[in-house]
């Protein structure tokens, strides 16, 4: 049987469609859910026991990802796919419920409101395990560690090494809006700078480029910036601001659905599969 990888845009036109058992690619246009269209999947979904069912019954899962996050998430405009750590991860999740994966595009300020408006079944893509989503969402078991650190440049890199360093009017900081990065900076940077930039993609460049001087983000994302420009400088990747982990989001309530990311987590765990992936996208 032919498998199929899909790319939906959340707020407009579907975009493409990858034939990942023969290579072939095709584009497709397919209109955005409509409200009635949604009404619809949320009332089929109580036809079931659990999500988990739902998806199984249909035959694919809808992933949501905002396709702007290094190395989890990218949309590569060259092929209009999307590709990193998570995407390969949704991929064998799919391959592991014998059903298609679909990515559908949100974005870090809609991706809660999104989730419960029913657009995707799971959200990833470098996002935090916290408190503050457990109230809304479900975060399911952590995969990797991470913390808040400066990404800055590289003749820089013995200015800034506290956040008294950085916490100055003088120090321009870019971020993007509507995530743990912005939070952090909004409570702990409050003298700097800051200006909000919405595309996550073009921040690096900007302080590489000296447009701003830093951008605070993930240790992980700094160190795959700076190993690909020799300009940049992920500083304090060995004592972050703070300490998370990255987790998949789901809509909560639903147990059944939730103990098999848990059980598919500890088979990928166990396998080496999160390893694999360590390997390929970040180290």
């Amino acid at each position: 049987m032919k498998k199929y990888v899909k790319t939906i845009m959340a707020g407009g036109l579907a975009a493409t469609m990858l034939m990942t058992g023969t290579g072939a690619f095709a584009a497709t246009s397919q209109a955005a859910p409509t409200a009635a269209a949604e009404a619809a999947k949320k009332q089929e979904n109580k036809k079931f026991e659990s999500r988990l069912d739902a998806i199984i019954a249909r035959g694919y899962i809808l992933v949501g990802t905002t396709g702007d996050y290094k190395p989890f998430t990218y949309l590569n405009p060259k092929t209009n796919e999307y590709e990193g750590y998570d995407i390969d991860a949704m991929k064998e999740f799919a391959k592991s419920l014998g059903v298609e994966v679909r990515f559908v595009q949100t974005s870090w300020s809609t991706m809660m409101n999104d989730l419960l408006a029913d657009k995707f079944d799971i959200a990833v893509g470098g996002v935090t395990r916290n408190t503050d989503r457990e109230k809304t969402a479900h975060m399911g078991d952590p995969y990797i560690q991470f913390g808040k650190a400066p990404l800055i440049r590289a003749v820089d890199k013995d200015k800034y090494k506290s956040v008294e360093d950085i916490n100055k009017p003088s120090v321009r900081i870019g971020v993007n809006p509507g995530g743990t990065n912005e939070k952090f900076v909004r409570e702990h940077l409050t003298n700097a700078t800051v200006t909000v930039v919405e595309n996550n993609l073009d921040i690096p460049g900007l302080v590489a480029n000296g447009t701003y001087d830093v951008m605070i983000t993930d240790t992980i994302e700094a160190m795959v910036y700076s190993k690909a420009d020799s300009r940049l400088y992920a500083a304090l990747t060995d004592n972050p601001f703070t300490k998370s982990e990255k987790a998949y989001m789901i809509p909560r309530g639903d147990f059944i659905f939730a103990s098999y990311l848990d059980v598919w987590m500890d088979e990928m765990k166990l396998q080496g599969k999160f390893e694999e992936l360590f390997h390929k996208w970040i180290q």
